[in-house]
C-alpha cells in the first residue's frame, strides 16, 4: 500500500531532498541562480479575496498521500510530546555496541517561557522525518540484522533521542535512537540516518530573529511596503523573468532603488516587508530594510506612512529549511512560546514560488479566501483562517478544492488534516498549516502588533 505513495512524491524527494539537507548551508537572502529564473506564468485576479493558484503541487496528491495513510494509530509510528521523550531519555542506558555522539536535549532559551496554549499535534522539539522510498525499519540495536521494533513509513516521523555510531549500512555508521508510541505505549529503538533527515525547532535562531526586529522597532517605528496586486503601480520590469537575483517576485513589489532617480540600478522590496523610513527625497522616501540591511530609495506611493507597526505583539516565526513554525507572545521580560507545530512552505516552480525570507507585517485577516486554477480566471478552491503577510502569500488552513454538481460549485467542507504539511515544500508563497492550527492563530493574533519572519 505505502508504494503508492512512493510513487507520488518520489520525485519530490529527488528534487527537494538535498534543498532541506542540513548539510547544505542555505543562503542567507534566499538567492536563486540568474541563469534559472522563472517566468510569471501564474492566472492573477484582481477580486477581492481571489488569489493566484496557492499550490506548487497538484493537491489531489497531498489528499491522496493522506488517504492512503489512514491506519489504524495502532498500527503506525507516532510522534511522541517534547515531556514524553524526555521521560523516555531519562530512562535509556547507551548501548555497548554503540557509542553516544549527541543527545538531544533541547532546551528552550532563558527568555522564552513555554505557555503553549495548541496542543492537537504533540511533537518533540527534535525529530526524524523518514524519506526512504520503502520506510524505515527501526530495530533494536543500530546493526542491519537486529530485531526489528516498528516499520515506519515515508513521511513518518518519529522523536530523536541520540545520534550514535553503530554498525555501517548503506554506506554509513551513523544511526539515530528514537522514541514513539506505537500501539498502547511509547517504544524506542535505532533508526539508520540513510533512510531520512533530523529536524528541529531551532527556537534560539527564532528568538534571535524576532530580538532584531524587536531591537529595530527600539529605534523608532517601522512602516512596510504596500504593492498588494500592484495596487499602487506595476514596479519597472528587468526583462520577463518572474524574480529578481535575489529571489524576489516582480508582482506584489516596489522598486528599491540605489539612488533616489528611477534610472538607477534597484532590487525589487516584497509586498508587506518592514521598513524603516529616514528621510524624504522629492518623490522618494529614504529607507533602510532590516531584512535587506541596506538603504534604498522607493517612490512615496508604495508606502503609506499612515500604516506602521509602532509596538510588536505577536509573532509567528516560520523556518523554511526545518519546515516547522512557532508563535510568540512579545512580554516585558522576553518571549512566550505560544504554539510550535510543522508547516509547509512555498517551492520553486513553472507555477509557485518560494515563501520569501525576511520580516514581515501581519496585515489583514480572512475566515477564508478563493484562488484561481493554474492558467485560467476560474475559481478552484478556496484557502480557510488566512493571515497576509506578503503579496498573495497567507498563513492558511488546509486547501479545498471545490466539488462541481449539476455545473455549479459546492463546498465539500473544510479538511483539517494533509499527511504531507512538515515534510517538504509544496506550496506556493502561502504558509500551509493544519487547519486546527490556521483557525488557532486566526483567533490568537492581533494583526495591528504582528509581524511574520520567514528564516532559513
Amino acid at each position: 500500500m505505502y508504494k503508492k505513495i512512493s510513487l507520488i512524491i518520489m520525485a519530490l524527494i529527488l528534487i527537494t531532498a538535498m534543498a532541506c539537507s542540513p548539510r547544505e548551508r542555505p543562503n542567507p537572502q534566499g538567492e536563486q541562480p540568474n541563469e534559472d529564473l522563472p517566468k510569471d506564468r501564474l492566472a492573477k485576479s484582481k477580486k477581492e479575496a481571489v488569489e493566484e493558484n496557492i499550490n506548487g503541487y497538484n493537491l489531489e496528491d497531498d489528499l491522496r498521500i493522506s488517504d492512503i495513510i489512514k491506519e489504524p494509530e495502532e498500527h503506525r509510528v507516532l510522534l511522541i510530546s517534547e515531556k514524553e521523550k524526555m521521560q523516555v531519555l531519562e530512562r535509556v542506558k547507551p548501548k555497548k555496541i554503540n557509542t553516544v555522539l549527541e543527545e538531544y536535549k533541547s532546551d528552550l532559551p532563558n527568555e522564552i517561557t513555554e505557555v503553549v496554549q495548541y496542543t492537537q499535534y504533540e511533537i518533540s522539539f527534535d525529530y526524524f522525518l523518514i524519506t526512504a522510498e520503502n520506510g524505515a525499519k527501526i530495530l533494536e540495536k543500530p546493526k542491519p540484522n537486529s530485531t526489528l521494533v516498528a516499520q515506519g513509513e515515508e513521511l513518518e516521523k518519529v522523536s530523536l533521542l541520540q545520534r550514535v555510531e553503530g554498525e555501517e549500512i548503506n554506506g554509513s555508521k551513523i544511526w539515530y535512537r528514537v522514541a514513539f508510541k506505537n500501539g498502547n505505549g511509547i517504544k524506542e529503538g535505532y533508526i539508520s540516518s540513510t533512510d531520512g533527515t533530523p529536524r528541529s525547532f531551532r527556537f534560539d535562531k527564532m528568538q534571535n530573529a524576532i530580538n532584531e526586529l524587536k531591537q529595530q522597532l527600539a529605534e523608532g517605528e517601522l512602516h512596510f511596503i504596500s504593492n498588494y496586486k500592484n495596487e499602487n503601480g506595476a514596479p519597472p520590469s528587468k526583462g520577463d523573468a518572474a524574480v529578481d537575483e535575489h529571489g524576489y517576485r516582480v508582482y506584489h513589489s516596489a522598486p528599491a532603488y540605489q539612488e533616489a532617480d528611477e534610472n538607477s540600478d534597484f532590487r525589487y522590496i516584497p509586498d508587506g516587508m518592514l521598513v524603516r523610513i529616514l528621510n524624504e527625497t522629492g518623490d522618494y522616501y529614504h529607507i533602510y530594510s532590516p531584512t535587506f540591511d541596506g538603504n534604498y530609495y522607493v517612490p512615496k506611493r508604495y508606502i503609506d506612512p499612515e500604516k506602521k507597526l509602532d509596538k510588536l505583539k505577536d509573532v509567528i516565526v516560520v523556518d523554511r529549511s526545518q519546515q516547522n513554525q512557532a508563535a510568540f507572545e512579545v512580554v516585558d521580560n522576553g518571549l512566550n512560546l505560544i504554539s510550535y507545530t510543522l508547516s509547509t512552505t512555498g517551492i520553486k516552480g513553472d507555477f509557485s514560488f518560494v515563501t520569501t525570507l525576511g520580516s514581515y507585517k501581519a496585515i489583514v485577516k480572512r475566515d477564508r479566501f478563493e484562488y484561481l486554477k493554474s492558467g485560467t480566471q476560474e475559481i478552484a478552491g478556496y484557502a480557510p483562517f488566512a493571515i497576509r503577510f506578503t503579496g498573495g502569500a497567507y498563513i492558511h488552513g488546509v486547501p479545498v478544492k471545490y466539488e462541481e454538481k449539476d455545473g455549479e460549485k459546492v463546498d465539500p467542507g473544510v479538511i483539517e488534516y494533509l499527511h504531507t504539511i512538515g515534510t517538504f515544500p509544496r506550496s506556493s508563497m502561502c504558509v500551509r498549516n493544519y487547519t486546527s492550527h490556521a483557525e488557532f492563530l486566526y483567533n490568537w493574533m492581533d494583526v495591528e502588533g504582528g509581524a511574520f519572519i520567514i528564516i532559513e
